[in-house]
């Protein structure tokens, strides 16, 4: 399974997830131009009746610069994986600290303070959005529950595969 490819202790060739990680930022630039597409909608070349002009200027910039973004994160992984694949004595070095076990383990207690971090900024959120609008309170509500719904089920799954 995929997943125990990505935490598993067992040995995964570096280049490999560069290759890997190169497709990802194609897929990033992939989005970002996408992104741009959808500021054409917002920009008024796409008829969209429902929009006031304020909004659609928001949206169109809005898109810009995530497409933007997007576009540039994709570009900078592909260029750092492809000089890390150019350069063995860099790919080793790479690999190395990736797989170092005091990294890993900060990775993974940095991603559950980050976890917990992200259900008590929710959890306040919830509580001062009752007073700014039921439906800022209602959003937040439904991303905390699809927060804890994917935490049990990566827990689910991930006890069958550990």
């Amino acid at each position: 399974m995929w997943l125990n490819r990505l935490f598993a202790d067992s040995h995964v060739d570096f280049a490999k997830r560069c290759r890997l990680r190169m497709k990802v930022g194609a897929g990033f630039v992939v989005l970002g131009a996408f992104a741009m597409g959808m500021m054409f909608v917002a920009d008024g070349r796409v008829p969209v009746h429902f929009m006031d002009k304020g909004d659609a200027e928001f949206l169109s910039e809005y898109y810009m610069t995530v497409g933007i973004a997007l576009i540039a994160a994709g570009i900078a992984v592909i260029i750092k994986n492809m000089r890390c694949l150019k350069d063995p004595e860099l790919l080793k070095k790479r690999e190395i600290a990736e797989n170092d076990e005091r990294n890993r383990l900060l990775g993974l207690r940095c991603w559950a303070y980050a976890g917990y971090g992200m259900f008590l900024l929710l959890y306040m959120g919830i509580l001062a959005g009752g007073f700014i609008s039921m439906t800022v309170c209602v959003v937040l509500q439904v991303v905390m529950a699809v927060y804890a719904l994917l935490l049990l089920v990566f827990r689910a799954v991930l006890s069958r595969c550990m």
